[in-house]
Parts: C-alpha cells; structure tokens; sequence
C-alpha cells in the first residue's frame, strides 16, 4: 500500500485524461513473506505474474475504455444528428452525414459484440495472449474512427472546449489508448500474427521445439512424423480452399445460427481455409524473414483479426433480441469485417515477394475473383437513420454507459432535447413548415407561436411546448465561453427562455412512456 513505510509516491505525468501515470520509490521497504501473492513458494515470480496480468487485462481495461467512448459517441451523436438542422432539414438526413455515422454505429455494434466475446473468454479463466492483443488492437483502432467521425458531424460543437463539450474528452484520449499497453503498431507488426502463428499452428511451435533439441538423432523421426502431418494439413486446406470456391465454403455452423446469420458463417468458414493456406505459404517460403516482413504479417493479422471480429457479431446477434434494428447494425457491421479480410488477402497476394507462389495461392482461393462485396449506400443509410431513432440498440447502449435525461447535465442536455424532440416532432415539423411558408406574424419565434395560436393553429399547451423544446434545441448546441484569461466559463444567455424557465422552473415535457428513461 502506498501508506506502507518507506514507498513514495513519486510524481506524475499528465496525459489528459484520468490515466494514471507515474512513480513509485521505495527505501528500505520492508515487506513480510504472507504478503506475497500465493505465498513463500510464489516468491520470485512477480514478473511473470505482471506479464500474465498483462495479457488478460488489456482484454479487459482498454476495450472497455473504447466501447465505453463509442457508446457514448454512438447516443450523442445520434442524437445531436436529429436536433441540429441545416438548410431546415436534420444534418442527419445528408448523405454524406449518413456516411459517417453508418461507420460510427456499425463500429460500436462490433465493438461491443467484440468486448463481450473476448471478455466470456477471459472468464472462463483462460490467459490468451493473442486474443487479447487483437482485442486492445482492433477496439482501440475502432475507437479512434468512431470518435473521429463523431468529430466530423458535431463540427464547431466539438471543438470548443469547456464543461459542455460531451466528445472532446473522448478523442483526448485516443492517444493514450492507442499508446498503452502494447503500442498498436508494435501489436498489428509482429504481436497478432507473430504470436498467433505459434500459439495457433496446430504443428509449427511443436517442429521447432524438435528442431532445437539437443538429441537431434532421437528427434528426428519424431520430426519427420509432424511434418508428414503437416504437408497432409496444408494438402487439405488447399484443397478446402479450391473447393470452397465453388460451393461458397462449409455450411457448418454453430447450433444457436439462425436464418441471417448462416450465410455469413459460410464465408467465414471459407476465408478460414485460405487463411491457412496463405499462412503456411507465407510461414514457408519467408520462415524467419516473415518477423521483418512486418507489412505482409499486419495483413495477415487483419485477416485472423477480422474473421475473429466478424464470428463475435454474429454470435452476439445471435444473443439479442433480433429486431430489425439490430439486425441491420449486425449486417453492416459483419460485412465490413468480411471485406476488409478479404481486401487484406488481394493486398497481401499483390505485395508478395514470390509472385508466382502468391498468383497460385490466389488463383486457388480466389479463382472468379473477389466473393465478399463492400456494403451497399442503401443499407449504411439504413443504418444511420436508426441512429437517429431511440432503438432497440441504442436502449441496450443506455444500460452500459453513463447516462441520463438531465438537462444540465453534460451528455443529459443532448439526450433530453432528443428526447423531447421524439415525443413533438410531428408538431415541430408541422409548426417550422408553416414558419417557413411566412404563414404567421412576428420577427420573432416566440411571435409566430403567438400568432399561430391566434389563428388557431396550435393551442395552449402545443404553444407551451414548442416554446419549452426551442429553448433547449438552443441551449444544446450552446458552446462554452470563457473570459479574455481562459480562467472562468461565462453564463450564457439563451434568448428562447421564457422567464419561468430561467427562474428554475421544471420546463420538461411529459413524455410518451415508451420514450422516458429513467436517470
């Protein structure tokens, strides 16, 4: 403990966001044998006990942070896409908007199909190194996009920095998890498939265990058996993989498959094959050359990483409730993995040292060309406009992260105007068309809501509520403002509050039941 006599707590760094960094010191520390972990006979094992603890919390630690800040990401961004207009239609609704945040919910769908999968595994008790590496990889990574798109719909919202500001903190910390714990590109270069392929091979690290033994004599026809095995278990993934390129691959599939996802298992069964056999050929012709080959062994990484990633979407749909909102977030999201895989397959084949083992090797896994096609502008818009829904998804989202419906509150300020928006926005578009067409007197909008009920085109309570929502639509998109010194947030002045808001007034509207949410 850090009271203990003799530690110091050392100074410390300054990342940016809450991650601790620093130093520890000790003189003539005194620690008693029982507090070793495990005992007297654990004595002297520290460092390996911190290298396991390594390999099983970065499958824990820094995909939670990323699914944690895409989530996040994931609810505000949806909803600040619905609230903010431009042109006097929803920035949401642009296509090129859409594009964005198709990637941004597609991603935090895998990354939290991804998270769950890998977190079961670590639960089961197992320690493994690979898995968790693609994990810290791949989610933080995922992270970043998301984030990044998130930057790029908020826009000026995004940028000013203050207490109001519910995405900044999460791309300051994009850095910090790109960097910790196995820098990323260490990871993807040598760590996923440099790994993978001893710990996975089902007969590489036990010939290089006989290769290196000290009795070579007696190690040799146990060597020679294992090859055997080996040149059999590369003759049957080629001839999988040619096969597979004619029925499509194996329609095996795990027993909680359903109609949707059944398909895709079958690709993913297919691009397994040729992974094995682009592995050994790799692994043979390159042998030790494939660890400075770190270009080649990153797409092979993205191979066995995306075809990992792609089994986890689909094994938690398989989990939810299956609606169709879920549904289509589970397709893009898969077929992006499955795309990406094989696109890492033709660059590596393009990229090969020896052309002609590459042209054969893709000439038997690829003989018509590329299976997997990239997802359809049609489904990301589907996408994106179930973003801007409360749905089913997005309700599962409000149970993991920090969420609530206040409207002071730094992310509640976003979602109660969403949520507001939900329950009138039938009557905002009816009223805004009208505005629009000059059909009511007055400069100013509470002017037009008076006239408008003059005319009978609204009544007393839709004109409370039209007001009450203006108000926040503009106190959400507020951006903080300081003092010439940067040292104090001013108040900002919302000319849409009436006076009973700004005397504190509870100006919430009631909501319809299947869109309240509790803090």
């Amino acid at each position: 403990p850090a009271s203990h006599e003799g530690v110091i707590v050392g100074p410390r760094h300054n990342p940016g966001p809450p991650f601790m960094n620093g130093t520890v010191e000790g003189k003539d520390v005194f620690i008693p044998l029982d507090w070793i972990i495990g005992g007297v006979k654990n004595a002297g094992k520290g460092w390996r006990m911190l290298m396991e603890c390594l390999a099983v919390g970065r499958g824990i630690s820094l995909p939670a942070l990323s699914t944690s800040a895409s989530e996040m990401t994931y609810l505000n961004v949806g909803a600040f896409s619905r609230i903010r207009q431009q042109f006097k239609i929803s920035v949401g609704k642009f296509e090129g908007v859409q594009e964005a945040n198709s990637e941004i919910a597609s991603d935090t769908y895998m990354l939290e199909a991804f998270r769950y999968l890998v977190t079961c595994g670590l639960n089961q008790g197992g320690k493994p190194a690979v898995m968790t590496a693609i994990a810290k990889y791949y989610a933080t990574e995922g992270m970043r996009k998301v984030v990044n798109h998130g930057m790029d719909v908020v826009g000026g919202r995004a940028i000013q920095m203050g207490p109001r500001n519910f995405l900044a903190p999460y791309y300051q910390a994009i850095p910090v998890s790109i960097t910790v714990e196995g820098a990323n590109i260490l990871s993807r270069s040598l760590m996923i498939f440099g790994q993978g392929s001893m710990r996975c091979h089902p007969y590489l690290y036990e010939e290089l265990q006989l290769l290196q033994a000290e009795d070579s004599a007696a190690a040799l026809n146990p060597f020679d058996n294992l090859l055997f095995k080996h040149l059999g278990y590369t003759f049957n993934r080629t001839a999988r993989s040619f096969a597979y390129a004619f029925t499509g691959g194996s329609s095996a599939a795990p027993q909680s498959a359903v109609d949707f996802t059944q398909p895709y298992y079958k690709i993913i069964n297919r691009l397994s094959a040729n992974f094995a056999l682009t592995a050994d050929m790799c692994l043979g012709l390159l042998a030790g050359d494939i660890k400075r080959k770190e270009m080649l062994s990153g797409r092979l990484a993205d191979i066995h990483a995306h075809l990992f990633i792609a089994s986890s979407i689909l094994k938690y749909f398989e989990h939810s409730k299956k609606t169709e909102d879920e549904r289509l977030h589970a397709q893009l999201a898969v077929e992006k993995s499955l795309y990406t895989a094989q696109e890492a397959f033709f660059d590596l084949f393009a990229n090969f040292p020896s052309g002609t083992a590459a042209g054969m090797v893709k000439l038997l896994c690829f003989p018509f060309g590329r299976p997997v096609q990239k997802p359809s502008d049609q489904l990301k818009q589907q996408v994106a406009n179930s973003m801007m829904e409360d749905n089913a998804f997005r309700q599962v989202l409000k149970k993991h992260v920090y969420y609530n419906t206040h409207e002071h509150d730094v992310t509640g300020r976003m979602e109660s105007t969403f949520t507001m928006l939900l329950d009138i926005e039938q009557l905002w578009d009816r009223f805004k068309k009208a505005e629009n067409k000059d059909q009511f007197k007055g400069l100013s909008f509470a002017e037009h809501v008076a006239d408008a009920q003059l005319q009978g085109f609204i009544n007393d309570q839709e004109a409370e509520k039209l007001l009450h929502y203006n108000a926040r639509r503009y106190d959400s998109m507020l951006t903080d403002v300081f003092d010439l010194h940067l040292q104090e947030v001013l108040e900002l002045e919302n000319p849409y509050l009436i006076k009973e808001d700004a005397k504190g007034t509870d100006t919430s509207v009631q909501t319809d039941p299947s869109h309240s949410v509790s803090p």
